[in-house]
């Protein structure tokens, strides 16, 4: 007797259509045999290909039950789960994809899980393809979807496909100089807003009317598929297209309208940073601010510097969700056609683009203004400067690696795909684009990683920029500016060329065959870089002046004034731009000298004892700073001025690396009468230039005539007075020769009598009268006490040595 004829089994269906019951009643069957261990793999596989086509063809039960009775009757090969499997056919490896041939295979029905298993059978409800060889015969397909959210609508436009020769003829010239668009296509597909076509529909109209008018009969054909796709654009966009005629035919745009007033590759005018700028727009799109908020993004395109090539740069720029309508000019960012004043705008842009032009390179000017820079935040810190700077954009990227400045090319094709396009692929009919795409993956890094040669004299030749390109330059300058020492954001109207002292280096005091000698030498190493190296290649080339001698005798004046004279920046280092950590003085000291060899400046380090003093057994720290120096001078190529008054302290290592040591003494009596007169002299040339200047009210008087107006009272100083006074306080100084020689008898050194000559002009200042003997000896009574001191002290020390 079978052992399965007593077996209850779970029934498989009930005889009607398949449902989901059914598939659980059978799985529950097939789970019972498996429990039970009575079925191999073979059986389990026929079970469930058997379950799938009655799933399939909702079959009766019978053909189930016709499985079950077979298993009851032992027609089917029932074995113990234990038994010896069937052997199964090896396959050579060596046969493994050596048939040629294809096997296609389909996806069956999917389970509720939405899992399906592969077919060889090509499903039955599989319907006819909607495209065909009789639909490309026609110009344009037309593709609809359903709308489910929508009650108002049942279909809705999803994309159009161009298919005539004779439209994309057409469209060729109605959508020239729109990014991203390749009209000579196989399948021209638009989609989305369809912004392309909606941006340039009156074009479409200008160029249908034209065919209407042509005689010829490729024109009146080309012109029924044009009407085909402008009935298309009605039908579909009539509401949006006349909304925005509207609007823009009155001044004012709604947010929800924004896309049709910003057509890609316009020119757009925006506010960045107080500065009027212009930008090609390249996309534009709806989308949220970091707060989250609602916002309409341009991102746009702009010319810029990167310290050897000019290129381009993207700038997103937002404009905010608002209610309403608002006047397109009340924008941070318009399109620049709707600007009031358009050409003299192009105009003042072409001219400031101009001057970011002739600033590529490295140039030493001076700026008043405002600069700026980003900190490791990301916010912006602005700092006022006034004083020397260096304009120097490869210099930035060099020593400010993390905030360099990387651009594309010009002159290259565009190929960027715009919102509303599909099936965009490259082709002979791209749009010529003078500005580079951009690839987000590659952060606009050089190739290798390697700058640019700023000398390549191609580099130059592409250097040149048209008025375009300087319409679109930024505002921004990067440099250096010495006083604040850090590398700046500058403004380029900000920047001024330099007013130089020219009888700076003619008023050092200093014997003229000592001033011949360090002019001469300098100006011949920075005419004619030395040739002569060391043994190692680079090596011992700079020159190192020593200046040692007490105060105010004019060893930093030297640096400055010869400087001045040769008319290259001055760079004054102190302890306080290096610190004192080892770790971190060799890279400053380093990036100080590398910047100083660029520009062909002259170093001035003072009191320069303080690193370079002599080491010894019990001090590691500055035994590090000392080597430190002792290395990294060994390279430096360019010229130096030390200042110290404590040379017999200097290390002896450092003794042999000065090339030339001036020592400078006491002033004596001619000096010192050389100093008062070069003092007076520059004094009368400060209060000449003051004369011709406007008269300054201070604060306080700017306060009472405030208060004297809203009062209703007449001011206490007429203009007559305010002039009369302007003139009293800068009068030319009225001593004598007489007077300059009793103050020459004075034991004073330079910085001295600098500072008692400025008190005494604040003095005559105040009282409205001339610079003259009788101020400088009330300042010098007040003040004698300070310079006895100093003078008893000196002669205490000496007495105590002695």
């Amino acid at each position: 007797m079978n052992s399965l004829d007593n077996i209850s089994l779970p029934p498989i269906f009930d005889g009607e259509d398949f449902d989901s019951e059914d598939e659980e009643r059978l799985r529950a069957r097939q789970e019972f045999f498996c429990q039970l261990g009575l079925l191999n793999a073979k059986n389990r596989l026929e079970l469930k290909k058997r379950r799938m086509a009655a799933a399939r063809d909702a079959s009766s039960d019978s053909e189930v039950e016709e499985v079950t009775n077979g298993v009851k009757k032992g027609k089917m090969d029932v074995t113990p789960a234990d038994s010896t499997p069937q052997e199964l056919v090896k396959l050579d490896p060596a046969e493994v994809g050596m048939t040629v041939g294809l096997k296609y295979l389909y996806s069956g029905k999917e389970d509720k899980r939405g899992r399906f298993q592969w077919e060889s059978k090509i499903p039955e409800d599989l319907g006819q393809p909607a495209e065909d060889a009789e639909t490309q015969k026609l110009s344009i397909i037309v593709r609809k979807v359903k709308v489910w959210n929508d009650p108002t609508k049942v279909l809705t436009l999803h994309s159009v496909v161009i298919q005539s020769p004779l439209l994309k003829d057409l469209l060729k010239e109605v959508l020239a100089g729109y990014p991203g668009v390749t009209v000579n296509l196989k399948r021209l597909e638009f989609s989305g807003r369809f912004e392309p076509l909606i941006h340039r529909y009156q074009e479409l109209n200008q160029a249908l009317v034209k065919l209407r008018l042509g005689d010829e009969a490729e024109a009146k054909t080309k012109a029924e598929h044009a009407e085909l796709l402008q009935k298309l654009l009605e039908e579909e966009f009539k509401d949006t297209i006349d909304a925005s005629m509207d609007l823009k035919s009155q001044g004012v745009m709604t947010y929800e309208h924004l896309w049709t007033l910003f057509q890609p590759g316009s020119l757009v005018y925006s506010k960045q940073q107080g500065q009027d700028r212009i930008f090609k727009l390249m996309s534009s799109r709806y989308g949220q601010d970091r707060n989250m908020n609602p916002c309409f993004w341009l991102t746009c395109q702009y010319v810029d510097y990167d310290g050897t090539r000019f290129g381009t740069q993207k700038l997103n720029v937002k404009i905010a969700a608002y209610d309403g309508t608002k006047s397109i000019n009340s924008f941070q960012s318009y399109p620049l056609e709707y600007h009031n004043s358009k050409e003299d705008l192009k105009a003042k842009l072409i001219e400031r683009g101009g001057k970011v032009e002739s600033f590529a390179g490295c140039h030493y000017r001076a700026y008043h203004g405002v600069g700026w820079r980003t900190d490791s935040m990301g916010n912006r810190d602005s700092q006022f400067v006034k004083g020397r700077v260096v304009i120097d954009t490869y210099g930035w990227n060099r020593f400010n690696p993390n905030y360099s400045i990387f651009v594309q090319p010009l002159h290259v094709k565009e190929t960027r795909a715009v919102s509303g396009l599909g099936g965009l692929a490259s082709g002979e009919d791209e749009y010529e684009s003078d500005y580079d795409d951009y690839d987000d993956d590659n952060d606009g890094m050089p190739l290798d990683g390697l700058f640019a040669d700023e000398e390549d004299e191609e580099t130059k030749q592409k250097n040149k920029l048209n008025d375009e390109h300087k319409m679109m330059c930024t505002p921004l300058v990067r440099g250096y500016a010495f006083k604040e020492k850090m590398w700046l954001n500058f403004f380029v109207n900000a920047v001024q060329d330099i007013s130089f002292n020219e009888s700076a280096f003619d008023s050092l005091v200093l014997p003229s065959n000592k001033k011949e000698l360090i002019h001469g030498f300098i100006e011949t190493h920075q005419n004619h870089m030395t040739q002569f190296d060391d043994v190692i290649q680079g090596k011992g080339r700079g020159i190192i002046l020593l200046l040692c001698g007490p105060p105010g005798v004019g060893k930093t004046l030297t640096a400055e004034s010869v400087a001045e004279e040769m008319k290259v920046p001055l760079y004054q280092m102190s302890a306080g731009d290096l610190g004192l950590d080892p770790r971190h003085v060799e890279s400053k000291l380093q990036g100080v000298l590398d910047m100083c060899t660029r520009w062909n400046a002259l170093l001035l380090l003072d009191e320069a004892d303080v690193f370079l003093e002599e080491r010894s057994l019990h001090e590691l720290e500055r035994n590090k700073l000392v080597s430190i120096f002792l290395r990294v001078l060994e390279y430096y190529e360019g010229i130096m001025f030390l200042t110290t008054n404590r040379v017999q302290t200097f290390d002896q290592a450092f003794q042999s690396r000065i090339h030339i040591s001036l020592e400078y003494k006491e002033l004596d009596l001619p000096s010192r009468k050389s100093v008062w007169l070069a003092f007076l002299k520059q004094h009368n040339i400060a209060q000449a230039a003051a004369r011709e200047r406007p008269p300054k009210v201070t604060a306080s008087a700017a306060k009472s005539q405030d208060k004297s107006k809203a009062k209703g009272e007449a001011s206490p100083q007429d203009e007559e007075t305010v002039k009369q006074q302007h003139l009293a306080r800068t009068l030319p100084h009225t001593m004598e020769e007489s007077d300059v020689n009793k103050l020459a008898r004075l034991q004073m050194n330079g910085r001295q009598i600098k500072n008692i000559l400025k008190a005494a002009q604040m003095l005559a200042t105040r009282k409205g009268e001339g610079l003259g003997f009788a101020h400088v000896e009330m300042v010098m009574d007040v003040t004698q006490h300070l310079h006895q001191t100093t003078l008893e002290s000196e002669r205490a020390r000496a007495s105590f040595f002695t």
